[in-house]
């Protein structure tokens, strides 16, 4: 790719250089995520990192963190946005520290299925949140999905919205998810995930939500007999680059990194919307009952849900975001 005309080399922080002429000859990129490796978002960072190498002939080297090795997502978002990391996979719930518009993003009920999601996400989701990081030193080059979340419990069967009224749940400090579950009168309690395995177990809350690949790559459901399949969230995670880095690129590195960015998406997008059914079959297996709430049970309480994920992300940028996932859905 690049012609060798002088080899020299040089160490900056933990990453090694050689120089060809004008232009690096290798260069490490490290990449971190919080899932577990046997996790989707894991195969498709491994694959980015595949495929960049392969296709810039190894000169750009792309290692992979998984599992939070690196620090849980507000930490590795920051590290981004700082130079310290070069990229992560952070959710768009955690982003919103950035850009406070991003809160609507959080909103229940956003999306009925996979397809919508992911027209909204292509058609206008991620011009949209790179307008939005535009004065931070970022930017977002795919969305990986992570799925829709589903409602746990032990030995509390939901089959309506009424069912989780007074429910001591774990919910992620998402600003949706909160609104939702408190719009629904669940005793909401907020735990960190590394901590929600024991706090399961030792019966601190009664359920927690997230969706199936995690309750099954994290083993949840040792400690849940539950599985509710509320759909109440579409939840997605941006594939994040530090800016500076990724415009110190050339043209064709940078052609490489956005297009192999889009494969390792897809991946995500097959193994999660192909692959749910499987998984909740899965659980089945391994003891969990599963339930298909009425969906219009829980829609009717979220008005104060979507007033204060309003009020957080801008009751305008909120409206926006509505109508722009009504219109390309209508395409």
């Amino acid at each position: 790719m690049h012609s060798k005309l002088l080899k020299a080399a040089f160490v900056v922080g933990a990453c090694v250089f050689a120089f060809t002429g004008n232009a690096f000859a290798q260069q490490t990129i490290r990449l971190a995520h919080t899932a577990a490796v046997s996790h989707a978002h894991h195969q498709a960072a491994e694959l980015f990192a595949k495929n960049v190498s392969e296709r810039t002939k190894g000169e750009l080297k792309v290692e992979v963190y998984p599992s939070g090795e690196l620090g849980d997502q507000p930490a590795l978002a920051e590290q981004v946005t700082m130079g310290a990391l070069d990229m992560a996979v952070v959710s768009l719930g955690n982003m919103a520290m950035y850009s406070k518009k991003l809160n609507a993003m959080t909103a229940p009920f956003l999306f009925e299925n996979y397809d919508q999601a992911h027209r909204a996400i292509d058609g206008y989701v991620m011009g949209w949140m790179n307008e939005g990081l535009e004065d931070y030193d970022c930017v977002g080059l795919s969305m990986f999905d992570y799925g829709f979340r589903q409602t746990t419990t032990k030995g509390v069967e939901i089959k309506s919205a009424d069912d989780l009224k007074g429910l001591k749940i774990r919910v992620p400090p998402s600003t949706g998810l909160l609104a939702a579950f408190d719009a629904l009168g669940a005793n909401t309690q907020r735990i960190a995930y590394s901590e929600l395995y024991t706090s399961l177990k030792q019966g601190v809350v009664v359920g927690e939500e997230n969706p199936v690949f995690t309750i099954l790559a994290d083993s949840l459901y040792e400690t849940q007999d539950q599985l509710a399949m509320t759909n109440h969230y579409f939840d997605c995670q941006v594939l994040l680059i530090n800016k500076t880095l990724f415009e110190g690129f050339s043209e064709e590195e940078q052609t490489i990194l956005r297009e192999e960015a889009i494969n390792a998406q897809n991946l995500t997008r097959k193994l999660i919307s192909e692959g749910e059914s499987a998984v909740v079959k899965q659980l089945q297996e391994k003891g969990m009952h599963v339930t298909y709430p009425d969906r219009q049970s829980f829609i009717d309480k979220m008005a104060p849900a979507y007033e204060k994920v309003g009020e957080l992300a801008g009751k305008e940028e909120m409206q926006e975001l509505l109508i722009a996932i009504k219109l390309v859905n209508q395409k």
